[in-house]
Parts: structure tokens; C-alpha cells; sequence
């Protein structure tokens, strides 16, 4: 069995990636260290000696090669952390954001006293969401849809992974309509401008799916409005809807809420002072 210093591994990684990625180096470092290791980032520290094979140091050059040609770090090693848990990740899949945490956190600061809701994301792609929700809060009756066959594999590994009770299928919302009512809907869905391409980093431009990030600049709220609708068959009277949404559009999306028959309707900033979430109740018939 061949030792390796596994603090040496972390400042070895940190000199060669820091040159590109000189505010993300030390993350990026560590998550790789983290990967082969299973090491916590003070057995790292403290130069705790992890075991290694043959094919250590190839691997190491690979998995550096990628990242350093702009492959996210997350696909580079297949998973990614959402609101503490660990979740597969791949091409067919957005990477899950910090802003999306915020949104499940006001989620479930609503639903905190209440018994037997049942909640619908659309537009799952890892299955982050709905799977929080049910891990957070056994109470709520959770299921997901996606028009995406490869990313519901990936949501339905990630639930059976972490034991969570979501209840997955495939739909187009576009073009399809759904066939029970809920008390809750949420969506995380494709926001981003066509024109805002130019302004993408390019490890999120080359390799995240276009179909979940970008929508035609004509048609900025497409997704919203079409949920909206949605949401005024298919959600229970005083049901609540959630959106996150692009910070350009807060006051759109607010009217829009509103003027189909939403009340407190709420536009949420993010950690960093952004617009980034809308809700609103349904109004009772």
C-alpha cells in the first residue's frame, strides 16, 4: 500500500490551478482532495496520509486537465452540495446553486406547522428541490417533473441515494398539462437571456444544459407565465407558488402573480441583496 501526503496533494493542486482560477483554487483543491480521500478539511490539515493506488497520480492529471479546461469542478467529480447533503451531478443536470438553498429555506419556513401538503417542482434537474423538501420535512407529499428522461435518472438516483420519498415523471409543461391539484408548486426554471450568453462564465456556457438555463429574449417570462397558468387549475385554493426567478424581472413576475388573482405576492432578495425568489397564495373561490 503506497501512502500519499494528503496536505502536500492540496498545495500541489492549489499551485497549478490558481493561475487560472485564482479565487476558486483553494476550493477546488480541497474538493478533489476531499474526493479520492474522504478526508474532512482538517484531516487534510493536519496531513492525515491517505491510501493510494497505481493509478493515483494519472488520475490526479486527468481530473486537473478537465477542470482546467473549464469543466465544473462539480461534473468533474460527479457530485455537488445542496443544503448539506451530497448530490450526483452530470451534464444532463444543472449544478445546484446557493440561491436555490435560500428558496427551499423559504419553502420550508411556510410549511414549518403543517401536516399533509402535497408539493410539485417543475423542472427538477437533480432533484435538489423536492428532495430537501421531503428530507427537511417528512410531513409534506412531494413529487417532481422534468421533461428531461436523463436528468429524472439522475433525480430518482439522488432520492433512492439519500432515502427520500419523491414521486418522479416526466412532462413537457410547455405543451402538456398536469392531472392533479397541489398545495404547493415551485420552480427553478430557464430564466437566463439568450442575450446574456455573452456575460456567462465559460465553464457554465460550454458545459450546463442550454434547455435549463436560457430562454428567447423576446419571451423572458415564458416559463412563469405558462406555470402561472398552471398553477390557476392545478393549485388548491390558497395554494402557494414559488418562483426563482431572473433578477431583471422581479417586478414582471410580481405583476403577473398578481394580476391572476395572487395575493401576497412577495418578492424575496437573495444573501446578496439580489431579487431573486417571488411567492404568492392563490386566492380562495
Amino acid at each position: 500500500m503506497v501512502y500519499t501526503s494528503s496536505l502536500q496533494l492540496l498545495k500541489n493542486l492549489q499551485e497549478t490551478l490558481v493561475q487560472k482560477f485564482p479565487n476558486e483554487a483553494d476550493t477546488m483543491a480541497f474538493q478533489i482532495v476531499e474526493h479520492f480521500s474522504g478526508f474532512t478539511r482538517t484531516d487534510i490539515l493536519v496531513d492525515k496520509p491517505m491510501a493510494t493506488g497505481p493509478q493515483f497520480d494519472d488520475q490526479i492529471q486527468q481530473i486537473t486537465e478537465r477542470v482546467l479546461s473549464n469543466e465544473p469542478i462539480q461534473y468533474v467529480l460527479g457530485k455537488a452540495h445542496f443544503f448539506g447533503r451530497m448530490f450526483e451531478v452530470n451534464p444532463s443536470t444543472l449544478i445546484p446553486r446557493q440561491e436555490t438553498e435560500e428558496l427551499v429555506q423559504i419553502i420550508l419556513q411556510d410549511v414549518e406547522a403543517k401536516k399533509g401538503l402535497l408539493a410539485l417542482d417543475i423542472g427538477t434537474g437533480t432533484g435538489c428541490i423536492p428532495i430537501t423538501l421531503s428530507l427537511e420535512n417528512p410531513n409534506l407529499l412531494v413529487e417532481a417533473l422534468d421533461f428531461s428522461r436523463e436528468a429524472l435518472e439522475t433525480a430518482k438516483k439522488n432520492a433512492q441515494a439519500l432515502k427520500a420519498n419523491v414521486q418522479f415523471f416526466e412532462l413537457d409543461v410547455l405543451n402538456n398539462n398536469l392531472s392533479k391539484t397541489y398545495d404547493i408548486i415551485v420552480s427553478n426554471p430557464p430564466y437566463v437571456l439568450e442575450s446574456e450568453k455573452e456575460l456567462m462564465q465559460p465553464n457554465v456556457l460550454e458545459h450546463e444544459p442550454s434547455t435549463a438555463l436560457f430562454v428567447p429574449d423576446e419571451l423572458p417570462l415564458l416559463f412563469y407565465e405558462r406555470i402561472t397558468e398552471l398553477a390557476l387549475e392545478h393549485l388548491n385554493p390558497n395554494g402557494k407558488i414559488y418562483f426563482e426567478i431572473n433578477e431583471q424581472f422581479g417586478d414582471e413576475v410580481l405583476e403577473l402573480l398578481t394580476k391572476n388573482v395572487f395575493h401576497q405576492v412577495t418578492l424575496h432578495k437573495d444573501l446578496n441583496g439580489k431579487p431573486r425568489f417571488v411567492s404568492g397564495i392563490l386566492l380562495s373561490a
